[in-house]
């Protein structure tokens, strides 16, 4: 799924490879691996450091993929802190009023996130990544082989060039171009129109749902 949404997630939803390893008390390689995953799979959003190295994941959108999709580590992750729990072990004395205020309002604003998340899936304005990189390489294939076509021409080219001369060529080449456009066009139709309006659920999905 591509979850990259218009508007770009507040900062505090933003969180660590080990952030989110200490929220979820599994490993931070764990972590790592589900997030390449779904960066791969599912567009997952994330920041990168100047050597490309991912500094921070958009929470609220990990854990609505993994939700939706599962993944290796889901299984073995502990369970999830209950709903009014703050994300984050708990604070030391000494900032201990700061600290929880902060994970709250971080904790607010992951929820809100995933509510607009999950609010836009539900009215189809995201399409799994997955899926659209499957979409755009077949018609690909299929435009290849409608070009492919060119070198059975050779016949009808070279008869115009004895009737007509550069002319008779120009005619048939326009004859030819509008006739694989209409192919390209009738093929990207018959795929679009194969495709499924909505995506199937996963056992993921329809686990969460239940």
């Amino acid at each position: 799924m591509a979850a990259n949404t218009a508007n770009a997630p507040p900062p505090s939803v933003m969180m660590s490879i080990g952030d989110l390893a200490a929220r979820d008390g599994v490993s931070k390689p764990t972590v790592s691996i589900a997030v390449k995953r779904l960066i791969e799979r599912h567009g997952l959003t994330v920041e990168r450091d100047g050597r490309g190295r991912v500094a921070k994941v958009n929470a609220a959108q990990y854990d609505h993929l993994r939700d939706r999709f599962g993944d290796a580590h889901h299984a073995q992750a502990p369970a999830r802190p209950p709903a009014d729990a703050p994300p984050f072990p708990p604070p030391l004395a000494d900032k201990a009023n700061d600290s929880l205020d902060e994970a709250q309002r971080q904790k607010a604003w992951i929820d809100a996130e995933r509510a607009r998340i999950n609010l836009a899936e539900q009215k189809g304005e995201l399409l799994r990544t997955a899926a659209m990189v499957d979409a755009i390489g077949e018609c690909g294939i299929e435009i290849a082989r409608i070009l492919d076509r060119l070198p059975n021409a050779s016949d009808d080219l070279a008869a115009a060039v004895g009737r007509d001369g550069a002319h008779g060529v120009r005619v048939e080449l326009k004859n030819l171009a509008r006739k694989m456009r209409a192919d390209i066009a009738e093929a990207l139709a018959a795929i679009a129109g194969a495709a499924p309006e909505l995506e199937q659920e996963t056992p993921a999905t329809a686990a969460a749902a239940a």
